[in-house]
């Protein structure tokens, strides 16, 4: 039912003119062929019921653009329920005057003999129930789903501006930090600032371009994380062991910009300290059936709050991807952290 609603919602006001008339034509040909039932007078039929259609169509049209939006859509019902008796009245007078005047001026149609139903009042009013109640029957549908679709348009709208929210929080929380490294590089005088300069550089281009999209190649995001951890052992050196494993068709599957680079940039946060011998983080990324990462860290337990990244991952995670993902956080053990992200197609 959604789906021709939804056709017949789209359809712009310039064919909307054309779909109305194929409708009352299709009006008309019906109740011809009722009333003609027992007649062989089809066309005088076609012209009785003409006569009535004005009555009908304005009945109908009363409906659907004053009483339904002014009444029945501000749930105002007993107003709505007398003006629509007062409507039926109302349409019915005019129709049985029709058939009078009718009688009394086109007197050799011989309306008496193309059906019973002709001047029957029950059968007057029950066909213009039908054809009122389909209409507003229509107009209620096409309500609905308009209503439904202005609703999606405004929950993505919303969701959209979150996750520019989500974005924008996050990647200065990581420029800030990647600076870090670099201010501790150059405290040190190492040789090797114009190289965290350098990786610093591809990652901001990746964070500036690709990271305003929705989704990017899982490839593109392994290649900078490839980078971040370069950038970040340049500060650790011989003092941390970092180990990344691949496994599957990485060219298949997309994920939100960042994502795994926030997940890796909270291990070194809280796995690796400056100061601290034989730290090490290992991180697994697998696509097969599902995503999968697994990242795993040495870590000294210590009161901490979750912190910005991890919360806005479960954010975006909650947004992009809702029953089909899993996040899981081990702080069970004394020494070692785990997080485990799961993400199904």
């Amino acid at each position: 039912m959604a789906a021709p609603i939804s056709l017949l919602h789209s359809i712009n006001s310039k064919n909307r003119w054309v779909v109305r008339m194929a409708f009352w034509v299709f009006v008309l040909v019906f109740y011809s062929l009722l009333f003609a039932q027992g007649s062989n007078q089809f066309w005088h039929t076609v012209l009785f019921v003409g006569l009535l259609m004005p009555v009908t169509i304005s009945a109908t049209y009363l409906l659907n653009y004053f009483l339904v939006p002014t009444y029945l859509l501000r749930s105002r019902y007993a107003s709505f329920a007398l003006y629509f008796v007062y409507t039926l009245v109302g349409a019915l007078f005019f129709e049985m005057w029709i058939v009078v005047l009718t009688f009394i001026v086109v007197a050799e149609l011989n309306i008496k003999a193309m059906s019973p139903g002709s001047i029957n009042l029950t059968f007057l009013l029950t066909s213009l129930l039908m054809i009122v109640f389909l209409g507003v029957a229509l107009k209620m549908l096409s309500h609905w789903q308009k209503s439904k679709d202005d609703y999606n348009h405004l929950m993505r709208d919303k969701i959209e501006a979150e996750l520019k929210f989500l974005k924008v929080q996050l990647n200065p929380h990581f420029l800030f930090n990647t600076l870090n490294n670099l201010y501790y590089l150059s405290i040190e005088k190492s040789d090797q600032t114009p190289k965290a300069i350098l990786a610093l550089s591809e990652m901001l281009d990746y964070v500036l371009h690709e990271g305003k999209s929705q989704f990017v190649l899982l490839s593109r995001e392994v290649m900078q994380l490839t980078n971040y951890i370069e950038l970040e052992k340049l500060r650790y050196g011989n003092r941390l062991v970092v180990e990344l494993t691949t496994n599957g068709n990485l060219e298949s599957v997309t994920i939100p910009p960042m994502m795994l680079i926030t997940l890796v940039e909270n291990s070194f946060k809280h796995g690796a300290m400056p100061t601290a011998d034989n730290s090490w983080i290992k991180i697994t990324v697998s696509n097969s059936d599902v995503l999968r990462v697994e990242i795993r860290n040495s870590w000294k337990r210590i009161a901490m709050g979750e912190g910005i990244g991890l919360a806005n991952i479960k954010s975006q995670l909650e947004i992009l991807f809702p029953q089909k993902h899993s996040l899981e956080i081990d702080s069970s053990h004394s020494n070692e952290f785990g997080v485990v992200l799961i993400i199904k197609p």
